[in-house]
């Protein structure tokens, strides 16, 4: 994991010094504005769903169905077991998805906030 946070580091720092090299400096600016907006939209997104995953919100849940039980009705058909029972090849492709993509957010608002940083350091050199 370390290599790979390193390789990263690496490229990233590489890619800021390309685009530093090349685009002209009035643009560059706006570049790190959005590269940087972007990445803390990424962050703000997968640190949400960090703490839905970590359970923070599952008292709340339980609330509302306690709420929603009490004012809706259930129609019978409902109530069989064929819509109670979980599915868990589902709830494993689900879990799977979301820690993925939680992860993939993460990294990717960490990324652009590195480029952002790089580049800000490129400009005011």
């Amino acid at each position: 994991m370390p290599a790979l946070v390193i390789f990263l580091v690496i490229m990233l720092s590489a890619a800021a010094l390309a685009v530093g090299l090349t685009v002209p400096a009035e643009a560059l600016l706006a570049i790190i504005n959005r590269s940087f907006l972007a990445g803390l939209c990424l962050l703000v997104l997968g640190v949400f769903a960090l703490v839905v995953r970590s359970g923070f919100f599952t008292v709340f849940g339980a609330g509302f169905k306690r709420l929603q039980a009490l004012f809706f009705r259930r129609p019978r058909v409902m109530e069989s077991d064929w819509y109670t029972l979980d599915d868990p090849v589902f709830a494993r492709k689900k879990e799977t998805f979301v820690r993925i993509g939680t992860s993939l957010l993460l990294w990717g608002g960490a990324a652009l906030v590195f480029f952002s940083v790089a580049l800000t350091v490129w400009y005011y050199r």
